[in-house]
């Protein structure tokens, strides 16, 4: 028998695009992750970060296994891609908050990214694209009323989606027709921290503002809200308690 072909999707890092104010952006992201390794570009961990001074709304692209092999089988499931921009990364068509590339920009030993999240019309919708067409592991739906909220895992970040119930669908900007109902948006990145007090002290001497820190939803969390808008996209901190060993 011959052997399976790898997955060409696996997603894992992701590479996050922003309109923002070139020069306001600079300063902040610096502060938030450091020297910037290129113009306007700035390296996590599992992450990088790109800044674009135009209007265009903010999208991500997942690093996958095999570019050629993962835009083809996008396509096999209904999801084109375009062509690749100036950094090779491919967005899907139908969906240009999302994109995949072959190399995210990630950079050993930067801050970590937490989780990005997005906004999806429906929990179906959430689930038939993150997880059935890009294959993210689902780990867990919670529901609040009329929204819900859907955790998925990459190769090295959580995804978590903010969608309607199922049948229901959360406005989303569009003029109502199908293909405004399955867009999808990026809401917000959260940047992984060890010590959230030392952070946020630090970053408010950096001159940034931050709302006071709280208690997460997630349980054992805390955050604190970056409150700059030339970030380009909603940021806030997020400090994970150590779990106890079982």
């Amino acid at each position: 028998m011959a052997a399976m072909s790898p997955d060409p999707l696996s997603l894992t890092d992701v590479a996050i695009t922003v309109a923002a104010a070139p020069a306001a952006s600079a300063e902040l992201y610096t502060a938030l992750l450091g020297a910037p390794v290129g113009p306007g570009h700035w390296a996590a961990s599992n992450a990088s970060v790109t800044v674009r001074g135009d209007d265009e709304p903010a999208w991500a692209a997942f690093q996958v296994a095999d570019l050629p092999g993962a835009a083809a089988l996008l396509a096999r499931r209904g999801r084109d891609v375009s062509g690749p921009d100036h950094a090779g990364a491919r967005r899907l068509v139908s969906e240009p908050a999302l994109g995949i590339v072959a190399d995210a920009g990630a950079s050993a030993g930067a801050p970590a990214l937490d989780h990005v999240v997005f906004t999806a019309a429906s929990v179906d919708a959430a689930v038939a694209l993150f997880a059935g067409c890009l294959e993210l592991n689902l780990r867990l739906i919670r529901e609040f009323g009329e929204l819900s909220q859907l955790f998925f895992r990459s190769g090295s970040t959580v995804v978590e989606v903010l969608a309607g119930q199922r049948g229901a669908a959360v406005d989303t900007g569009g003029s109502g027709d199908d293909q405004d109902r399955r867009t999808v948006g990026l809401w917000g990145v959260a940047w992984r921290c060890a010590d959230l007090d030392s952070e946020h002290r630090r970053l408010t001497q950096a001159g940034l503002e931050l709302s006071e820190i709280r208690t997460g939803r997630k349980p054992g969390t805390r955050v604190a809200t970056i409150r700059e808008h030339a970030l380009g996209t909603p940021t806030i901190l997020l400090e994970q308690a150590p779990r106890p060993d079982r």
